[in-house]
């Protein structure tokens, strides 16, 4: 297959366990795209969470918020795929603010802190304290066995927005993502796709996470990393090494740099 976009999220697949990337994962990236393959990170973090892990000249494009936001790198310009109402925003955490530890509100390029107090992002007690957009919530359950419940009941409440379970690979804490409906990683690669003209089988995707799903198995290689969830691995394509491994650059090399020789 004649891959174009080589596209990865970040915590537990791109970073490593100490949040950073590697000289060596670097480098065959950087390789990658001095060939002309097109580097795109595809993130649940905002921008400037972003900015502060990694240095943006990796990147062709940047899909953010677990797909509401795309950034051009080169262009230093971004748009919005989708947003939650702020008044609909507001509804959904007074409907679970009881039984909720924290609710998170998330901007394109920031996140806020709704009602409790957290000294690395932005504390808000009322939601027109957010100027921007609101493009995705977090909401953290006091008791996380009532997580499906709480789900079923939240998509079945709201028309406009999709609330599903979010996990990385390197914890067991479950928590409730809500997304603008139809909007996700997968939806917005395959729009960046269009926009380039390029399909989703001229692809290549490595992923860890529950949020990951939704692209594994529908790219033209969709790739696992070896410290993955489970649910992950059993819809990918194939499975590399850990993101403490160099998994990415690992099967970078085999993929494309080696038939480049």
């Amino acid at each position: 297959m004649n891959y174009k976009i080589i596209a990865m999220d970040f915590d537990g697949t791109l970073l490593n366990d100490q949040k950073e990337v590697t000289k060596r994962t670097k480098s065959v990236l950087t390789q990658c795209k001095d060939k002309g393959y097109i580097i795109v990170g595809v993130t649940a973090r905002a921008f400037n969470s972003v900015k502060s892990a990694v240095s943006l000249d990796i990147f062709n494009y940047l899909i953010l918020n677990n797909g509401t936001y795309v950034y051009d790198v080169k262009n230093k310009e971004g748009y919005c795929t989708g947003k939650i109402d702020k008044s609909e925003a507001l509804k959904i955490a007074n409907k679970v603010e009881s039984f909720s530890n924290k609710i998170d509100f998330v901007s394109p390029t920031s996140y806020y802190a709704y009602k409790y107090n957290s000294p690395y992002i932005i504390n808000i007690d009322n939601i027109n304290d957010i100027k921007e957009d609101i493009v995705r919530m977090n909401i953290f359950l006091s008791d996380r066995e009532d997580i499906d419940k709480v789900r079923n009941n939240l998509n079945s409440s709201y028309n406009n927005i999709h609330c599903f379970v979010m996990q990385d690979s390197n914890s067991i804490e479950r928590w409730l993502v809500v997304n603008p409906k139809g909007v996700d990683k997968k939806t917005t690669l395959e729009k960046l796709g269009v926009k380039l003209g390029i399909t989703l089988e001229e692809m290549i995707f490595f992923g860890d996470g529950l949020n990951d799903l939704p692209v594994m198995g529908k790219v033209g290689c969709s790739v696992a990393m070896g410290n993955a969830l489970d649910e992950v691995k059993e819809k990918c394509n194939e499975v590399t090494l850990s993101n403490n491994e160099d998994g990415i650059a690992v099967t970078l090399q085999e993929k494309i740099l080696k038939s480049c020789e």
